[in-house]
């Protein structure tokens, strides 16, 4: 089976609430979820087991995992990562000094919050520790987290004091473990001490340039909320980084999209056509389909216009750096936890890169095009990099519209046509001038046997 085929049809049974059913169909159509019933009690999930056993998910186990720092119970106490826990010393100081607080007073505002954040977590997995314990933790690990975030959002120099600890190496390993799934606090602590040393809206210009120096590779404020999200309180910051994330990624969309008249498509249950992937970047320029960096990147991260001869696949700006596929992983994983409906927006739009991008040219051609920005040390690490992603499900109806418009662009014989001829002939002034000296050529040939016939007569 390929990885393309992967995908489960589960038969939900009649003793469930219809609205759960209609919670998850409707998260899927990117509409807003129903709150008509309580919905069980979401929790700092692990990563699910089925993940891990496929060939991919063996290779990409350390991704899963904290490299340098554990943050909240799972991974606590491990022997590796026992440097990080000096390191919070330092930033639990460097946080209390920067608030004008003592210590003991951020103990207080996070021990008011205690009870909650152990429910968020898996059943048993914090009867370990006492509150004390539990409470402890929960400071030292927020404090790092926000000391972080502070210090490379502004540019800091403070940044070098997790140095001290973690080394260089360590340092450059510490965000990607702010992203593992299973290395996450509750949200509600992070926000008791975000409050407490930044005022109004200022912490959250701190949340926005850290999330922008991930998404473009410079610390900018654009104009997005971070905190903005309708429908519910984020449970931990990688899902608000997700939420911010897809902010700026709604669903793929072609210019004129299929209007929904109640019932499905016979092709809305055809699993494997929907699903099935399209060409790659080289491979759709030499139809004719070219790249394009969408400008106004608010209104999506993949989008396909069709015109007359051609079409345009629009592609949001993004970086990419050493920690970006462990960031990937640990959103897909995210979307593939239970009890968590979504539009599996992240996995739709990194099953679309996979498609796009298979050599190196087409990391070149979307570099070209200002579509990409990558560190790595050549563009052959980045096709690697999205090669080793696997992505077990997409959000069929947003990757079968986008799927749809990109076909209806080959299905045109003229269009393909003249895209093979430019491509194959003219996409070069070697190529263009062959084709012409060979043209005249036959020109002259055909000429010189018309009157050689008509001159024997």
């Amino acid at each position: 089976m390929t990885e393309s085929d992967e995908y489960v049809m589960v038969e939900i049974p009649r003793n469930q609430p219809d609205s759960v059913a209609k919670e998850w169909a409707s998260s899927l159509r990117g509409k807003e979820t129903i709150k008509g019933y309580e919905r069980e009690q979401r929790h700092m999930e692990k990563v699910p087991p089925l993940i891990l056993k496929s060939e991919k998910g063996r290779r990409n186990r350390e991704r899963y995992e904290p490299a340098v720092v554990s943050l909240g119970p799972y991974h606590h106490n491990r022997a590796s990562l026992a440097q990080g826990e000096k390191c919070k010393l330092i930033t639990l100081e460097e946080y209390s000094l920067g608030t004008g607080k003592p210590v003991a007073l951020l103990y207080e505002k996070v021990f008011a919050v205690v009870h909650d954040a152990r429910k968020c977590y898996i059943d048993g997995s914090t009867d370990a520790y006492t509150d004390h314990e539990f409470n402890q933790m929960m400071l030292r690990d927020a404090c790092f987290i926000l000391s972080f975030i502070e210090n490379v959002s502004r540019a800091s120099d403070k940044i070098f004091l997790n140095s001290e600890y973690l080394g260089y190496i360590g340092l450059a390993n510490a965000i990607p473990d702010l992203f593992v799934l299973e290395n996450q606090i509750p949200f509600v602590v992070l926000q008791v001490l975000l409050k407490l040393k930044f005022p109004d809206d200022e912490g959250e210009d701190v949340l926005n340039r850290f999330f922008n120096y991930l998404n473009y590779g410079e610390v900018v404020v654009r104009n997005e909320k971070v905190l903005n999200n309708k429908h519910r309180y984020p449970l931990h910051l990688l899902e608000l980084y997700r939420s911010y994330f897809i902010s700026l990624s709604v669903s793929p969309s072609t210019s004129s999209p299929k209007e929904s008249k109640g019932n499905d498509s016979v092709e809305d249950f055809n699993y494997v056509k929907r699903s099935r992937s399209f060409a790659s970047v080289t491979e759709l320029k030499a139809r004719w389909i070219f790249m394009k960096r969408m400008e106004d990147e608010p209104s999506g991260a993949v989008e396909f216009n069709s015109n007359r001869f051609y079409g345009e696949f629009k592609l949001v700006r993004r970086a990419l750096s050493t920690y970006t596929k462990s960031i990937y992983l640990n959103m897909i994983a995210y979307e593939m936890c239970p009890h968590n409906p979504n539009d599996l927006r992240i996995s739709t739009y990194l099953k679309v890169m996979k498609a796009l991008i298979i050599e190196r040219d087409d990391v070149k051609e979307l570099r070209n095009n200002g579509i990409l920005l990558h560190s790595l040390s050549h563009d052959e690490e980045v096709v690697k990099m999205f090669d080793e992603i696997e992505v077990p499900g997409v959000n069929l109806y947003m990757y079968n519209e986008l799927r749809l418009g990109i076909e209806s662009i080959q299905l045109h014989k003229f269009k393909t046509w003249v895209a093979e001829l430019i491509t194959e002939y003219l996409s070069s002034p070697w190529k263009a001038t062959g084709l012409l000296v060979g043209a005249a050529l036959l020109v002259t040939s055909i000429v010189q046997t018309y009157f050689a016939i008509n001159s024997e007569d």
